[in-house]
């Protein structure tokens, strides 16, 4: 899964579209100055789902595949959209708002 490296500025993350490879949907999202990347996927009626890659069991980072996050620390898997789809994890995973500028995707932190 392509990884793009954003930079914050007025705590917002600025990925372009062309961060989408063709045929992949999904990009991870990574800054420094926040300690987990964020999964950022382009849904086909144009919305993108920004979701941190944090498990909600225990706070161990996530692994993102094409169909979700899995945590290897205790086996919890979600759906793209953060819903948990196999415990121990028992919340969903946090999501971040997202706004359209220009040939932008914003992440809202």
């Amino acid at each position: 899964m392509p990884v793009f490296k954003a930079v914050v500025v007025k705590n917002i993350l600025a990925v372009p579209f062309t961060a989408f490879t063709e045929g992949n949907n999904s990009v991870i999202v990574r800054n420094s100055s926040i300690p987990f990347d964020i999964l950022l996927v382009k849904k086909s009626n144009g919305i993108y789902t920004a979701l941190e890659m944090k498990c909600s069991h225990q706070d161990n980072p996530l692994t993102a595949n094409k169909t979700g996050l899995f945590c290897s620390s205790h086996g919890s898997t979600f759906d793209l959209e953060g819903n948990v789809l196999k415990e121990p994890a028992l919340k969903p995973i946090k999501k971040y708002k997202t706004e359209i500028e220009s040939s932008f995707v914003h992440i809202i932190l």
